[in-house]
């Protein structure tokens, strides 16, 4: 399910990223593949140590990290004045460069705690179904845990 939103949602808003902050293509890139950086940086790491530990609140303090992460994300929306009807003032434009820098960096650094809250949730997430389920209905929650990833 996590999957779906996050895919879904950063598509939509790729180009509104570009034009609102002037960005070129492959700063949007960037931005777009920090969910993996943050995702491989912990991934061995927590599939390792994860299964010896406890498995939901690891799951939960994941979902804490990607709900911050989701909150840094939308802070740009709400930090920028960049809707002003003012005229081309060459002090407006030198700090809309430096909003523009530090909004750049705030979003990569919202996808990677995006990636790193993600990371206990599959690896994590299917063992746990796998251990705690009746083996006879075990394949059919996982594929239902798959099929919310695929269909959204």
């Amino acid at each position: 399910m996590e999957t779906g939103i996050r895919f879904g949602m950063q598509v939509s808003v790729l180009t509104t990223l570009e034009r609102r902050f002037n960005l070129q293509s492959a700063d949007v890139g960037v931005i777009a593949s920090s969910f993996e950086i943050g995702n491989l940086a912990l991934i061995l790491f927590v599939s390792y140590f994860g299964a010896r530990g406890h498995r939901p609140r690891l799951i939960g303090c994941g979902g804490i990290v990607m709900a911050l992460g989701a909150l840094l994300s939308a802070l740009p929306e709400f930090l920028t004045h960049q809707y002003n009807d003012q005229g081309p003032d060459p002090d407006l434009i030198c700090r809309n460069r430096t909003t523009t820098n530090m909004m750049y960096l705030l979003l990569i650094g919202a996808q990677v705690l995006l990636g790193i809250g993600a990371t206990p949730v599959q690896p994590l997430g299917v063992s746990y179904i796998d251990d705690h389920v009746r083996r006879k209905d075990s394949s059919l929650y996982i594929d239902e845990d798959m099929g919310h990833s695929l269909v959204s």
